[in-house]
């Protein structure tokens, strides 16, 4: 058997070599550190090169520099929402878009996407800087829904400021559409924001510049519809909202009816109340446009009310019956009972001279 050779260590000498290479390391690293602080001093700003240069990318750099998003827990910095990167903004340094295509944003909405918020972001909402702050174009349920839950930042793809108030609402509702559908009722509020905030100057520039949900080019008559819809109480327009039934053009202009302008409030309060009635009945029948017209105009007009007659008893011995007299109709009704045959023709022409010398008198004997 061969003798086993003997390994003679060096303890010493593996130290000496284990801080050499400790040291080396660490000199690399403090050095990318001091190249990286000087590229970008605050810790946010995007890294620059020398003039034709290529900023270097670490073999081992995150796959999320494919997609820039710059974390809050460093300290936050405007400077770095510049157009095209992803930021994490603090809440408070954003505001919502007031020209959003969206305008009714129910619970069941929010909450479904704050559940999803602490996984994070799957698209991070789209905004400018303006003022020192981060103003929305989209994503206004994400904001929502980051302010009911512990997320203190919501993630926004920053993009160049529009160029005005309609291009920031029209940017908004391309955005919107790649998700959903505009509603009319949504599109009734963002006609009357676009007049109200000076984005258009009148109804008229509406119908040259706003294309309609469906396409086309707007009317004046569509515009007028979509106004009114717009000027119902908002608890209207939010129960509304709730069905496929009660959201159409049709069902919406029907209900918008019941409250014209410079209604007294108990007017108007009872006026909700009767909205409300028609909207449930809408829902529990599923009715169709037609059935909706009819019950909105049944319920305006209110319930007939039928005129009641006066009654005048008569008794001639045997004979009984009555005089029903409806006064607004101008109508007379007679019935008498126990006649015998041979009194009818003797009653009858009796009562037509009685009639005529009547009608005679009245008209002051002009026949």
């Amino acid at each position: 058997m061969a003798p086993v050779p003997k390994l003679k260590l060096d303890p010493k000498a593996a130290m000496q070599r284990h801080q050499s290479a400790a040291t080396t390391a660490a000199v690399d690293r403090f050095a990318l550190a001091e190249q990286i602080t000087k590229d970008q001093p605050t810790g946010l700003s995007p890294v620059t090169a020398g003039k034709g240069a290529v900023a270097p990318v670490p073999e081992a750099a995150p796959t999320t520099l494919k997609r820039p998003v710059v974390s809050s827990a460093q300290a936050f910095d405007l400077s770095a929402c510049v157009a095209g990167t992803i930021v994490q903004v603090p809440l408070h340094l954003i505001d919502a878009n007031p020209l959003s295509p969206r305008h009714i944003y129910t619970n069941e909405e929010v909450d479904k996407i704050a559940r999803t918020m602490p996984d994070g972001q799957d698209v991070a909402a789209n905004g400018y800087l303006e003022g020192g702050r981060i103003k929305l174009i989209d994503g206004g349920t994400r904001f929502r829904a980051a302010k009911i839950t512990d997320c203190t930042f919501l993630e926004v793809k920053i993009e160049e400021a529009p160029a005005d108030k309609l291009a920031l609402y029209k940017r908004a509702r391309a955005l919107n559409e790649q998700r959903s559908a505009t509603t009319a009722l949504d599109f009734a509020l963002s006609l009357r924001a676009l007049l109200e905030q000076g984005a258009v100057a009148s109804q008229r520039e509406l119908m040259e510049k706003v294309e309609p949900p469906s396409g086309g080019k707007l009317s004046e008559a569509a515009v007028s519809t979509y106004m009114r819809i717009a000027r119902m109480p908002e608890k209207i327009q939010r129960a509304m909202s709730e069905s496929p039934e009660t959201s159409t053009v049709v069902a919406l202009y029907a209900v918008s009816e019941l409250f014209p302008d410079g209604l007294g409030e108990t007017e108007l309060e009872a006026k909700l109340d009767l909205a409300l009635e028609i909207i449930d009945e809408i829902k529990r029948k599923k009715l169709n446009r037609h059935q909706i017209a009819a019950l909105v105009k049944s319920k305006i007009a209110g319930p007939k009310s039928r005129e009641r007659s006066t009654v005048h008893p008569l008794e001639f011995g045997h004979h009984k019956g009555q005089i029903k007299m409806f006064t607004k109709k101008g109508q007379l009704d007679l019935s008498l009972k126990g006649l015998d045959e041979a009194e009818m023709p003797g009653l009858r022409a009796a009562l037509v001279q009685t009639l005529e010398t009547f009608m005679r008198d009245k008209d002051g004997g002009s026949r």
